[in-house]
């Protein structure tokens, strides 16, 4: 009789399939029996690998008789395949060719830990209808999150447009002032020479000591001037300057020789 006919007419006489037992103890013992083969795998002589390949068979047969009680037939596939390279292993008489089967086995063990993973996972169409759902809530959550950097986008473009328009408004009426500078300069500077030249005939005829002007600073002004201040500055400046000739005109007419 071969070693997978033995094995199951074993587990059949031992046990029968309870639908309810899950695969826990299985898992356990898998994981006793790939700690073995990993400790097989690093021995250095013959028999230490033997006695771990002993050990790890032992456990993989509590797996097989444990995946058939919990109905997991992938891992009970892989724990036979492993039961199978095991026994290989046992009868080989060379370090090599038992090691060679060893590592066969060991990888057997990551089968059947694949394979009570998925035994133990929930119910797969509940998982795709999850997943379904996940990805459903994700893809609203994205198009709420679209929506409102569209609804931001539309902000800050309606605000970069108010902007615009505004230093639009702001450089025109920056224009339009200059431009009232320059017409208030043009006319102010023209009567303030003239009336600068009539007070000097003035008090040239009074009799009056000769002055060569009647400001202290020029009233002549570039356009450069003009830039940085307000309209309403700009008209100060030349009030000023034709009060401080009106006044000055007072301190020259109190000099005259007709008054000593």
């Amino acid at each position: 009789m071969t070693l997978t006919s033995t094995l199951i007419a074993a587990t059949l006489m031992l046990s029968s399939p309870n639908p309810d037992s899950n695969c826990q103890v299985a898992y356990q013992d898998a994981t006793y029996g790939f700690h073995h083969a990993e400790t097989a795998m690093e021995a250095n002589n013959l028999d230490h690998l033997r006695q771990y390949a002993k050990k790890s068979k032992a456990s993989i047969e509590k797996v097989f008789q444990s995946t058939v009680q919990c109905g997991c037939l992938d891992a009970n596939n892989a724990s036979l395949d492993a039961l199978e390279n095991l026994e290989k292993a046992l009868t080989r008489d060379t370090f090599e060719a038992t090691r060679l089967f060893v590592s066969r086995a060991k990888k057997n063990t990551k089968d059947i830990f694949v394979a009570l993973d998925i035994c133990s996972s929930t119910d797969p169409n509940t998982v795709l209808r999850d997943t379904q759902n996940d990805l459903l809530a994700k893809e609203l959550a994205l198009k709420e999150q679209q929506k409102k950097l569209r609804e931001e986008q539309k902000k800050l473009e309606l605000q970069m447009k108010q902007q615009m328009e505004l230093q639009q408004e702001l450089a025109r009426k920056k224009t339009e002032m200059f431009e009232a500078q320059k017409a208030i300069k043009i006319e102010a500077e023209s009567t303030l020479s003239q009336l600068e030249g009539i007070l000097l005939d003035f008090t040239g005829a009074m009799g009056c000591p000769e002055t060569p002007k009647l400001t202290e600073q020029p009233y002549m002004r570039s356009l450069s001037d003009l830039e940085g201040e307000s309209l309403q500055a700009t008209k100060i400046y030349y009030a000023n300057k034709a009060r401080e000739m009106a006044n000055n005109l007072l301190n020259i007419l109190d000099e005259c020789e007709w008054k000593q």
